[in-house]
């Protein structure tokens, strides 16, 4: 063999195992989401992602095995590993889009999740447990009109600690019809939480399209190497080894040597 560049060659087998380096990774993410989320109440919404997490892992493993073997210039490991990462690429690309379209849906779907529940005070206790973590997890009060989407009684999740008394991140209720849960504090969080879990949400969004893409653009550069080397190995005819024998036939000469000297 040998007619694909040496350096050619290096570099994708290096591609391959940092490409397999990182499906173990997604691999272990998996297995970690899996155990972390297997008794909670949580799973059946985490377990779609879990298993795609499992398949690309183990996806991408195996397509570095194919290309590691393929670097000994096999054509057919090169052209499945190419038809592989194809088809990857196009999934990724496909996923991010879907995600990036489906943006504006997915606030959507948050604010119509809580568009029944104000005021909080007479909503179902699962969704006033909802909001008061979310209001505990990221320090703001109510919905979209704050602390008044609680209606006559403002919880504790919403009052104010005493290093934010003096910051904008407070208001003053003391004088409004709806006291809070505590009557001694007064000063409750001034930012409804809606707009922070959209923004929450927008964040994850953006990270995860920048790893889809990401991924793609490293997919991309498996095929591109893959191509080229294929490429070189068609282009390249293997030469044919000429021997020479020291111990050829000298007889024909022989005779007609000896024919011209007779003459």
């Amino acid at each position: 063999m040998g007619n694909a560049n040496v350096c050619l060659k290096r570099c994708f087998y290096v591609f391959c195992i940092l490409f397999g380096i990182i499906g173990g990774l997604l691999l272990a993410l998996a297995l970690f989401g899996h155990g972390a989320y297997e008794k909670s109440e949580e799973i059946d919404e985490m377990l779609p992602g879990i298993i795609v997490f499992y398949v690309v892992g183990a996806v991408m493993i195996l397509l570095a095995l194919i290309g590691a073997y393929g670097r000994k210039e096999r054509k057919w490991a090169l052209i499945l590993f190419f038809i592989g990462m194809a088809l990857m690429c196009c999934f990724f690309l496909w996923v991010s889009g879907s995600v990036a379209v489906s943006r504006r849906e997915i606030t959507n779907a948050l604010n119509k999740h809580y568009e029944g529940a104000v005021p909080l005070d007479k909503a179902d206790q699962s969704t006033q447990d909802e909001v008061e973590a979310m209001q505990t997890e990221l320090e703001c009060c109510g919905l979209n009109k704050g602390y008044q989407d609680w209606g006559k009684t403002v919880p504790q999740s919403c009052l104010c600690p005493e290093q934010y008394k003096n910051s904008s991140k407070c208001i003053d209720i003391s004088t409004e019809d709806t006291p809070p849960a505590n009557q001694s504090q007064a000063l409750v969080f001034s930012e409804p939480c809606l707009p922070f879990m959209a923004a929450y949400v927008d964040e994850i969004v953006n990270i995860f399209l920048g790893l889809s893409f990401g991924i793609s653009f490293i997919v991309l550069i498996g095929m591109i190497l893959s191509m080229t080397l294929l490429c070189q190995i068609r282009r390249r005819p293997s030469t044919v080894p000429v021997t020479f024998s020291v111990n050829a036939s000298v007889s024909k000469y022989r005779e007609l040597s000896d024919a011209t000297e007779n003459v």
